[in-house]
């Protein structure tokens, strides 16, 4: 697992690192408990299995329990940990649902423009809101996973990097062909929508 690499060999008491590891998971889950979950669910898109996949981050926590005193980086173990639960859990489940999918719950263009007249207002609604996380979602994985981790998340590229065990130049390449994506498809979307 990537988290042993982090981990590192044990040089302390086993009685004593014993007691350290069990207050360090509880800070952990009190420090990182939320952050999991907003990976889990960015990747999952379902509350339920986010929390599942949360639980299960924790679980491994709580396997190398005794080497986490000599965790380097918490933050960015526990972000790689939900990230590869949260993807684990994916696999099990059935693909995600498209865009267009009106099943999914996604908004008409429409809807958006009837509900605010100037494009300030329109940025500040909640139906923009799930307009833009419906297109965040349909991005390439590839694009959406940097994506969600940088602006939910609020991780730095050296710690998306470690996280997706890929360059750090790699990470700035597709966060910036992902915000490039977003903003075409918001301007085509809203462009379209004035015309009608």
């Amino acid at each position: 697992m990537a988290g042993q690499a982090i981990l590192g060999e044990s040089v302390l008491k086993p009685g004593t690192a014993r007691q350290v590891a069990a207050h360090t998971l509880e800070t952990l889950v009190a420090d990182y408990a939320q952050m999991v979950f907003r990976i889990a669910y960015s990747i999952l898109r379902n509350h339920h299995d986010a929390e599942d996949a949360a639980q299960e981050c924790f679980l491994r926590v709580l396997k190398h329990q005794d080497q986490l005193p000599l965790l380097r980086n918490s933050k960015t173990w526990m972000a790689r940990l939900a990230w590869t639960a949260a993807l684990d859990r994916r696999r099990s489940l059935r693909p995600m649902l498209s865009l267009d999918d009106e099943q999914s719950g996604g908004l008409a263009i429409h809807q958006i423009a009837d509900t605010a007249a100037a494009p300030e207002q329109q940025a500040a609604s909640r139906e923009m809101q799930k307009l833009v996380e419906r297109l965040i979602a349909g991005l390439p994985e590839d694009l959406r996973c940097p994506l969600e981790l940088s602006t939910v998340q609020e991780l730095n590229s050296t710690e998306i990097a470690e996280i997706m065990e890929i360059p750090e130049s790699s990470v700035r390449t597709r966060l910036f062909r992902a915000r490039k994506q977003l903003k075409d498809k918001l301007t085509i979307m809203l462009k379209g929508k004035q015309h009608e």
